[in-house]
């Protein structure tokens, strides 16, 4: 029979209680960031389809896979766009505050910010990049609008 020292029973007791201490760290993480997914669904940007433009944002895929783009409007927020995915919704006419953020854990803690003056049955087309300082921003993509305000 093979006995074990002190020393060595220590170290396994340890890395076993790390492995499930660190199981538990993870599951916690993907059970808020899931929660987190659904409030942002659950709070719907109210949208009219009388007289409203469309807004198509898409992320661009060198983001990275583990990286969302959150996304709000006039404050409220509205998507959580994932790797691969893109937002297509309404927007009413009239000025619009369009902000995004990358979660988890952003480089910079205020969200990127652009005003759009939006026109009735216009599209206003977006991509979700990384910007010259590491930030997240959103570049317009032809169409009717050259934004001039930006954060």
């Amino acid at each position: 029979m093979k006995t074990y020292s002190k020393l060595s029973r220590s170290a396994l007791i340890l890395m076993v209680t790390c492995l499930f201490f660190s199981g538990y760290a993870v599951s916690q993480a993907s059970s808020d960031l899931q929660s987190r997914r659904a409030a942002v669904k659950g709070s719907a940007f109210v949208q009219s389809a009388n007289g409203a433009a469309r807004l198509i944002i898409e992320r661009i895929a060198n983001l990275g896979n583990d990286v969302y783009v959150d996304l709000y409007i006039d404050g409220a927020p509205v998507a959580a766009i994932g790797y691969g995915s893109s937002y297509e919704g309404l927007l009413p006419p009239g000025r619009h505050l369009l902000s995004v953020l990358p979660t988890p854990s952003p480089k910079w803690l205020t969200p990127w910010e652009i005003i759009v003056d939006v026109r009735s049955g216009q599209t206003y087309r977006f991509t979700a990049e990384n910007g010259y300082s590491g930030d997240l921003i959103l570049v317009a993509l032809g169409g009717p609008l050259r934004p001039g305000f930006y954060r």
